[in-house]
């Protein structure tokens, strides 16, 4: 019975360090983020008195992603791969937990997930097109500081300028999105394009 209850811990304290990029099936799907980004950072995860934090290394081409989760030392190293709402959860041995829709999947392994589908968008800060948007907030600079989507509550901050081939943009290094007891924070260490 221990086994199988560290079993259990294990799955469901790496599927939570991944819950920042799992998504919604039943979401309108608002098109492949123009172009593709990696970037490094970390993330923590905060649901009700539950928290979690990993380093993460996230590659995105159009809506097709491979996100690199883990804990201390490399520790409960994990893999989400997909594209649009299909989720492959691996484990650092590269043998799959669980797949499918990633609603489907974030839901047996978590309880709830985020819209993955809109996340590009949002780490790029920016909300998603062709979905309703309130509560649009700017800094002093004029750059997007904070809106409302699906229901999250998005907060971006810690612009910097970031190169993207010969142009140069500002990104927001740090994004929070909140919804009722649970909160997911991203902050960004590198961007590439």
């Amino acid at each position: 019975m221990n086994l199988l209850l560290s079993i259990r811990n294990y799955l469901v304290f790496n599927a939570l360090l991944a819950i920042g990029v799992a998504g919604c099936a039943a979401l309108p799907a608002p098109g492949p983020a123009e172009g593709g980004f990696n970037l490094r950072g970390k993330i923590g995860v905060v649901q009700g008195s539950e928290s979690f934090s990993a380093r993460l290394l996230w590659q995105q081409r159009g809506d097709a992603f491979d996100i690199d989760l883990w804990g201390p030392l490399g520790q409960g190293r994990v893999r989400l791969s997909g594209a649009g709402n299909y989720l492959e959860l691996t484990d650092a041995d590269g043998s799959v937990l669980d797949r499918g829709p990633a609603d489907a999947v974030m839901t047996r392994n978590l309880g709830w997930s985020l819209p993955l589908t809109v996340l590009p968008y949002w780490v790029r800060g920016r909300p998603a097109p062709r979905l309703a948007v309130a509560d649009e907030i700017r800094d002093e600079a004029d750059r997007l500081a904070g809106f409302a989507q699906l229901d999250w509550r998005v907060e971006l901050d810690r612009y910097a300028a970031v190169a993207d081939g010969a142009s140069e943009q500002y990104l927001p290094n740090r994004i929070t999105a909140r919804r009722g007891d649970a909160r997911v924070r991203l902050a960004v260490s590198r961007w590439q394009f």
